[in-house]
């Protein structure tokens, strides 16, 4: 999953979308249909809040679940039963503090058996890694072979957007 997610880093970190920087609501929809482009050759249907039509070519229309973005797949004969949510984002660029974090953060605990991505700003970025650490050592459910994957941007300084990995520690 990490080279998946540095795939797509790598673009939004490119020149040519430049433009996903210019405002948190932007970037955040640029990193959604990013996903849903890698997901849709990886065979998976995506759903989110909204599509702004960041690129003109790709378009998904499924509007939000529990989670900002989901991959999901339907039953090859039944399109009426889910077989999987490999996985599940949130993205809480805008809120600049820790509890802006904790917001949207603990959702992603419940999907027990999806790869968990959170995206954030550079504010408090220590505070916030720590209580990410804090969370997955204290919460049963997180097994000790997960990752949580964090995109963080660096709007201050390199203006990039970086990926973090996280696993429960043995205590």
């Amino acid at each position: 999953m990490r080279k998946i997610i540095n795939s797509i880093l790598d673009e939004i970190n490119s020149t040519e979308t430049n433009y996903a920087k210019s405002s948190y609501k932007i970037a955040t929809e640029t990193i959604k249909t990013l996903f849903a482009k890698r997901g849709a050759e990886l065979g998976y249907c995506s759903a989110a809040n909204r599509n702004l039509n960041i690129f003109q070519d790709f378009e998904y229309d499924e509007g939000e679940w529990l989670f900002d973005f989901v991959w999901y797949k339907m039953h090859e004969y039944d399109d009426q039963l889910m077989t999987e949510v490999p996985l599940v984002l949130e993205s809480e660029l805008s809120s600049k503090s820790l509890g802006g974090l904790k917001v949207d953060f603990d959702k992603l605990l419940v999907a027990t058996s999806s790869t968990k991505v959170f995206v954030t700003s550079i504010h408090f970025l220590e505070e916030k890694r720590s209580y990410i650490q804090k969370v997955i050592n204290n919460f049963t459910n997180f097994r000790k072979d997960e990752t949580l994957y964090l995109i963080v941007w660096d709007e201050k300084n390199t203006d990039n957007f970086s990926l973090e990995e996280f696993n429960k520690e043995v205590l």
